[in-house]
């Protein structure tokens, strides 16, 4: 069966484009609303009825932050590395070490920089130490 040609539409006096709309070709475009919807909304107070879990996350941000649990640099090392072995993205060339200053740092290859950023700074808050991390050694 051969395919009917389409041919193009010339712009008709009436044309939205181009001219004003009669009043006789107007439409009144409505959004049908959902079943139940008027009566839900008048009669609503305006506000959701708050759940037990963000009750709870409320009073967690409610309440002010502990204080840093002070570790000397061995116990901060120990602390890291267990995290460290902890997570999905570990290697076994990858650890946390003291400086030749006592200064926390980590051996490893360079691409594992962002693991042990991520693990340092999960830390920040938690404990205290009295030298500053050091990422580059």
């Amino acid at each position: 069966m051969p395919r009917a040609r389409r041919r193009k539409r010339s712009a008709a006096p009436g044309h939205i484009g181009c001219h004003a709309a009669l009043p006789s070709r107007a439409f009144l475009v409505v959004k049908p609303s959902a079943i139940g919807t008027g009566r839900a909304r008048e009669s609503s107070g305006g506000r959701r009825p708050s759940s037990a879990s963000s009750d709870h996350w409320k009073r967690l941000l409610r309440r002010p932050p502990r204080e840093p649990v002070a570790l000397d640099a061995q116990a901060y090392v120990e602390e890291l590395n267990r995290r460290l072995q902890a997570d999905s993205a570990w290697s076994e060339d990858t650890r946390f070490i003291l400086g030749p200053r006592g200064e926390p740092t980590w051996d490893g290859p360079e691409m594992m920089k962002p693991v042990v950023a991520r693990i340092v700074k999960s830390m920040v808050g938690e404990y205290e130490t009295e030298q500053p991390f050091l990422f580059d050694r």
